[in-house]
Formats: C-alpha cells, structure tokens, sequence
C-alpha cells in the first residue's frame, strides 16, 4: 500500500512540477500571452509583451513561439519540429494537465531547442496560471497560411479554426478560471509567392483578396470575434479594424517587418489598441 501511494506521489510531482512564476510583484497584473511570431518576437526592436509592461502595471509572460496555429494539423510532426508542439491545441492540453513531459522527457528535443524555446519551456512548466489576471489568445495568421479549416458541423473538431479556439479557451479558463480572455486576431497581411529556390515571384497579394480555399483574412477575423462571443469571460481584439493597416498604408516605414510581421511602429499601434480594450475591460 505505501509503495503505490509513493509511486502515486512521484507520478503526480513529475506531471505538476513546482510553481516559480510568479513569484514577485505579485499585486501587480499577471498576463499570460500564447500566439505566433507577432507576440513572440522582437524583430530588432521590442516585443509587443514588453511594451505592455511599459505602459501598463503588469508582469507579462511571452509564451508566443513563431509559426504557431490554433488548428491541429493532421500531418505527423517532428519532435525537433515547434509547431505543432506549441499550437494552442496541444500547448492548452499541457497547461490543463501540467504535463509538459512529451517536451521535456525527449532529450533531443530539449537539446535542439534555441535559448528562446527552452527558456519559454521554463515558464511554461512553472508558470501559477491561476495567479493569471488576462490570458491573450493570438492565433489565425498561421491558421490561414496553412488553410485551416474555419468551421465544420462538429463545434469542437480542433483540426478547425473554431474548434480549436473554443477548445483552447475552455482549457485555459479551467488552468486560469479568475482570467479574463482575450482573443487577439489576425492582423494585416499579403501573400507571397516563392518559387522552389526561394526567391519572391510577382506582386504581393492582400490577404483581404488571397484566399488558401478556406477564407480570407477577415473570415479568419470574424470567426475569431463569433467564438468570443460564446463565453462570458472573453473579449475580442479586432486587429483588422482596429490597426487600420492595409494595402494604402502597407509601405510606410515601420509598420511592417515584411510581408505578415508587424515592425517597430506596427507593435506600437497594436499595443496601444491592446491597452485600449483592457481600459475598456476595467472600467466595466
């Protein structure tokens, strides 16, 4: 009997590791922020996360990781390969369980990993979700890229866009239930063609215009804002309509990295709509 309940005792340690994080400037707002490349990196200059910190009382948590969907694909992937292992379908399932284990029980995984992803990994393992004040869901450009399906009649299929979405939220609001979600859409992007040797053919195509068979970007956006509206713990950041970016302004120095990354001004403009809606929120 005492040898079951030990081993009962490790297995569970090893799925629920210790909590670090946070561990100071608690009385301050805790915000977690899952999504693509848009959240994840700084390109040179700032991460949009850092710039929230500086204008808003928080301590935030970039747990972003580049070239992410919502949406489970059903190719096989790769240990070494990041995607689907940081997708919101398989990334809230970790979270929801504690068991980052498929991550770190695989050594060559863990070793191939950059700075950025093991140091994320760190986070994610000891991370008191329910110390969370906001939860940011950033997911759609990488959906569309790859053609991922918006809808289907199955609600809660997570090879959808919708259904990994309302999957996604109803897992981090079981690890984070005292958090307000927030979706974050889409943001303004072209399409551009590459040839085999990897080099840019033709014009760039507005996402507004180019669809992969399953939507535009404003589709992506809209069924974004509908699954928003089915919980009443979530709110909806529309990064179309709100970030005004489009093909009459795409050019202008600043506003953008390349042809879907936000640059130095384009950050700027996002977060300032960010702590807009959390202005919004609180005063509610």
């Amino acid at each position: 009997m005492f040898a079951g309940s030990l081993a009962l005792c490790i297995c569970v340690a090893r799925i629920r590791p210790q909590i670090i994080f946070p561990a100071v400037e608690q009385e301050k707002k805790q915000i977690l922020f899952l999504g693509d490349s848009n959240i994840d990196y700084s390109f040179g200059g700032t991460e949009i996360p850092e710039m929230v910190m500086q204008e808003y009382d928080s301590v935030c948590y970039n747990c972003a990781i580049g070239g992410t969907c919502a949406a489970n694909s059903t190719k096989p992937y790769k240990r070494t390969n990041y995607y689907s292992m940081f997708s919101l379908f398989n990334l809230s399932k970790m979270i929801e369980t504690g068991d980052f284990s498929v991550m770190t029980r695989n050594k060559e995984f863990v070793d191939s990993a950059s700075s950025n992803i093991r140091d994320k990994v760190l986070i994610l393992e000891h991370l008191d979700y329910s110390a969370m004040d906001y939860v940011v869901l950033h997911y759609g450009m990488n959906d569309y890229f790859t053609g991922f399906p918006i809808e289907n009649e199955e609600p809660y299929d997570e090879h959808t866009y919708k259904g990994a979405l309302r999957c996604g939220i109803e897992r981090m609001h079981k690890a984070s239930p005292d958090a307000t979600i927030i979706l974050s859409s889409i943001t303004y992007c072209r399409y551009q063609e590459v040839s085999d040797e990897g080099i840019e053919v033709g014009e760039p195509i507005s996402g507004l215009s180019f669809n992969f068979g399953q939507g535009t970007i404003d589709a992506y956006r809209d069924a974004m804002r509908d699954v928003a509206k089915e919980y009443p713990y979530t709110y909806f950041l529309d990064n179309l309509e709100g970030m005004q970016l489009d093909d009459s302004n795409y050019t202008e120095e600043g506003l953008f990295q390349d042809h879907m990354h936000l640059g130095e001004k384009g950050r700027e403009i996002y977060t300032k709509g960010f702590l807009e809606l959390l202005r919004q929120i609180e005063m509610q």
